[in-house]
């Protein structure tokens, strides 16, 4: 929850964070129209904004929505390193930058101009944070996500994750996996999913319908970067749980969170715990 004292940036002015800034029509609230970029700051420095902003653009193009005037790469860098001065957010912090269709209409809108909204809240780790406790996770089985256009988008409709996560709390876990309309794996309810085989990494193709995760392109280039051969095009049955040695999680949030169990399976953590290692050597290069 955020503090009082805190502020959002919504359209090109700051408002405190407890402010009503949108109405019963918005077509978010009403319809799910809309996308969203969640990002690792630290020092008022937004992580790997270039492929945020690149994943954001094409997620409007997708959905018909007018790119605002104000939704440059430099403009949406200075909101940002802008709100988290003025929220004196100096750690590491989660911004989440939402785009809506302002449009009025039911289902079909009179227009596509958007509004932007900027908000930030701080975390309680540094950097990217390594779990040092394994993560219990299961699949979530009862809904399969769709495999088409919409799957990439990380849409305001997110009632397959709210039900996973359902699900999780319901059965005392710390995650899910989140399978696709063919039963294969796509992710997790917030994650990309990587698992480790022979000290080969494995990780579901796009075309299996998870989000093309900031993360997981960074995790991928990281990897290799260190002489591991990673599979990126693949489709992963969920017996492949019962035989890797190492199941990791990704998101631009936490960086790495390694799995210690799925079910009766228990995993290792060597390689991950690399990963994660040099992912904040790279990220935080100046810093560590």
């Amino acid at each position: 929850m955020m503090k009082q004292n805190s502020y959002i940036w919504f359209d090109g002015e700051y408002h405190r964070a407890d402010s009503p800034v949108i109405n019963i029509g918005n077509r978010a609230f009403r319809f799910g129209d809309g996308l969203f970029e969640t990002i690792h700051c630290y020092g008022t420095d937004p992580c790997y904004l270039d492929l945020h902003y690149k994943r954001l653009t094409k997620g409007l193009q997708l959905l018909e929505i007018e790119k605002p005037y104000s939704l440059s790469l430099a403009k949406l860098g200075e909101v940002i390193t802008k709100l988290l001065n003025k929220n004196r957010h100096f750690g590491s912090t989660r911004v989440r930058v939402s785009v809506f269709r302002n449009g009025e209409g039911l289902y079909t809108p009179e227009s596509n101009d958007a509004s932007i909204i900027v908000e930030s809240q701080p975390l309680d780790f540094k950097f990217y944070a390594f779990n040092q406790q394994g993560l219990i996770v299961d699949v979530y089985s009862d809904i399969k996500k769709a495999v088409n256009a919409l799957s990439m988008v990380k849409s305001c409709n997110a009632l397959l994750y709210v039900k996973a996560g359902l699900y999780r709390k319901r059965n005392l876990l710390d995650e899910c996996i989140i399978l696709n309309e063919y039963g294969r794996v796509a992710e997790s309810i917030s994650s990309n999913v990587f698992v480790v085989k022979k000290r080969e990494i494995f990780t579901p193709a796009l075309t299996e319908g998870c989000i093309p995760g900031v993360m997981r392109q960074v995790v991928i280039n990281v990897a290799r970067s260190l002489g591991y051969k990673v599979f990126d095009n693949v489709a992963l049955n969920t017996k492949i749980f019962s035989t890797c040695d190492e199941l990791f999680l990704t998101n631009a949030i936490s960086g790495i969170r390694w799995v210690l169990g799925l079910g009766g399976n228990r995993y290792f953590n060597t390689i991950s715990k690399q990963l994660s290692a040099e992912l904040n050597r790279v990220t935080f290069k100046e810093l560590i």
